[in-house]
């Protein structure tokens, strides 16, 4: 009980903010919290944060692949960051390799750009 007043604390503040209650409830099972609307046009749970609501499967797929994306690109990108910077910090380092380690993540970066697009693009009717 106590966690669910700690919510509703959550759930004040949105509205404060200017969020609007929607009718509908947190797709999560168990949870069938309202959902708000942000003024950002995000949809959140005060539990699960942003929520992605579908209206078919082939939604749902798309989403889910996104969200992959988005998760393997953030990963790569950092890895390369921390490669690159042992790199540069190295004593007998190839200028070459660094130069290619950047261009790889020129084309991480690209990508995350492209897949931000694809999301933000309307979709055809």
């Amino acid at each position: 009980m106590g966690e669910r007043k700690d919510y509703t604390k959550i759930m004040a503040e949105y509205l404060k903010a200017g969020a609007t209650m929607l009718s509908l409830a947190c797709p999560v099972e168990g949870c069938g919290l309202p959902l708000f609307k942000l003024r950002t046009g995000e949809i959140v749970c005060a539990v699960h944060g942003r929520v992605h609501l579908v209206k078919s499967d082939e939604e749902v797929k798309e989403i889910k692949e996104r969200i992959t994306l988005v998760g393997v690109l953030d990963k790569l990108e950092e890895k390369t960051l921390n490669i690159i910077r042992e790199q540069s910090e190295s004593e007998d380092v190839d200028p070459r390799e660094i130069i290619g380690w950047l261009e790889v993540l020129e084309r991480i970066r690209r990508l995350k750009e492209m897949s931000r697009e694809r999301q933000s693009s309307p979709k055809p009717s």
